[in-house]
């Protein structure tokens, strides 16, 4: 009796310990102490393994102090903005986005073949420099095609540098690395597995996807380098989005991928100006924002999602392939829609994940009962992460409406301030809509009991992993 005694009383303490650490996420507090509790000193191991949000923050600490010592404005194009526009974008550039900053022309992308086809032209007639910073990489013949363009980029004499995601891309074809290195190109790894095995760090991947050519012209997108996102993979048709932008905003861009770089090869680019050459290209008001494991609480991407919930009264049109949206801007989205604006929401009627189908359709019921309508999208898979309101606010970019989005994950948007995207958003979301049917509270009650387990599942371990 006397050693259950000490094991109870030490897991309270690395429970209450958990509770203090967690407080900027307390969402998935609650299901952390209730496996600790379940599987006592065990689902404490569990949590420093997978869970814990507190080593991060301090890990990334010296990343995120010097990042923030390294904002600097671009030309001094204004932004442009007024009235309710400019209280948000400075409510995001506080909370750890880039300023808003005009003279600035965008593109938005709906289609795969569109987005790769310009993506790699543009690679194609680089002549400065290419920056590419991925969460994926595949080896197949869509990422042997982005290293052959990299490795005559730098036989040519530009300055090339990869940068992926451990994790997401595992390894990228080794003769095509040697090659891009050979030809004076470099290639880094966001953390690297055999270092994460022990680490806490694991959970903590870079989502991001950039690709900056010439210092000029941007590419932001939900958009990993793979036949699959060609509609090539087990999916079919690939349903993502994307941006491009040319202009003074692509300083801001630059900056984030070299400090990424920074942090993951140790050479330090970011003070380099021949790799800062956003100038004017049009007349659109352009706002970077980010988020990571470095920014509790302040994610500036989080902070995105919920001003534009609450800036906006009359539509509001969201898809995520990952729907897990905070507890704010739940109650956002139902209170627009209780409010009579119309507020929609799509997501995938298949998961790419195993825990993510019903998952989504919690949050969808959450949703739901307040008059917010979901759709399920049945051409293919929906990876697109957007966000499109009252015909002028406009989010693009790598961060899903989910937890590991808003607090593990690095990621990185575009806020575009522009009736014109807007109206191509709306109009790109509506032509979804047409490969979408309504989900209801009606399908969701008629869950069987096996249907109800998973639910319960997928809501537990969403938070948890």
């Amino acid at each position: 009796m006397e050693w259950l005694l000490i094991v109870t009383a030490l897991n309270a303490i690395f429970i209450i310990s958990a509770m203090y650490a967690e407080r900027y996420n307390p969402q998935a507090l609650v299901l952390w102490a209730v496996l600790m509790a379940a599987v006592p000193l065990a689902g404490f191991v569990l949590y420093l393994m997978f869970g814990q949000t507190f080593y991060s923050r301090w890990a990334f600490r010296r990343k995120r102090d010097i990042e923030a010592k390294e904002r600097e404005d671009v030309a001094d194009y204004g932004s442009g903005l007024e009235g309710e526009a400019l209280r948000v974008s400075e409510a995001l550039r506080r909370s750890g986005g880039a300023p808003a900053v005009g003279g600035n022309a965008v593109n938005y992308y709906s289609e795969s073949e569109e987005f790769f086809n310009d993506l790699f032209r543009s690679m194609e007639g680089a002549e400065k420099s290419i920056l590419a910073e991925y969460y994926i990489v595949r080896k197949d013949g869509t990422g042997r095609k982005l290293l052959q363009i990299l490795i005559d980029r730098a036989r040519a004499g530009l300055a090339v540098r990869l940068l992926v995601d451990e994790i997401g891309t595992r390894n990228l074809p080794r003769d095509l690395v040697k090659e891009l290195r050979a030809a004076g190109g470099k290639v880094a790894t966001f953390h690297r597995i055999i270092t994460l095995l022990l680490s806490a760090k694991k959970n903590n991947r870079n989502h991001r996807k950039i690709a900056v050519i010439d210092g000029e012209t941007v590419f932001v997108s939900g958009y990993n380098i793979g036949d699959e996102y060609l509609g090539k993979g087990k999916f079919g048709y690939w349903r993502d989005a994307a941006v491009r932008i040319r202009g003074p905003a692509a300083d801001f861009y630059t900056r984030v991928v070299l400090q990424d770089w920074r942090y993951a090869s140790r050479e330090d680019l970011v003070c380099d100006e021949s790799f800062y050459r956003g100038e004017k290209a049009g007349n659109v008001t352009v706002q970077l924002t980010s988020g990571g494991p470095d920014a509790p609480g302040t994610n500036s991407i989080h902070m995105q999602y919920v001003s534009i919930a609450d800036a906006c009264r009359r539509r509001i049109w969201i898809t995520t392939p990952y729907l897990g949206p905070s507890e704010p801007l739940v109650y956002l989205l139902r209170l627009r829609a209780l409010e009579g604006a119309d507020v929609r929401v799509i997501i995938p009627d298949i998961g790419d994940h195993m825990f993510v189908y019903w998952g989504n359709r919690f949050s969808a019921s959450r949703l739901m009962d307040a008059g917010v309508k979901v759709y399920e999208y049945h051409n293919g898979f929906i990876h697109a992460k957007t966000a499109v309101g009252d015909g002028y606010w406009c989010s693009v970019g790598s961060a899903n409406m989910d937890p590991r989005s808003m607090n593990l994950n690095f990621e990185c948007n575009a806020m575009v301030y522009s009736e014109e995207m807007a109206a191509d958003m709306e109009k790109a979301f509506e032509k979804d809509l047409e490969r979408c049917t309504l989900y209801t509270m009606e399908m969701y009650r008629s869950r069987n009991l096996i249907q109800r387990f998973k639910t319960f599942l997928s809501r537990f371990l969403a938070d948890l992993l």
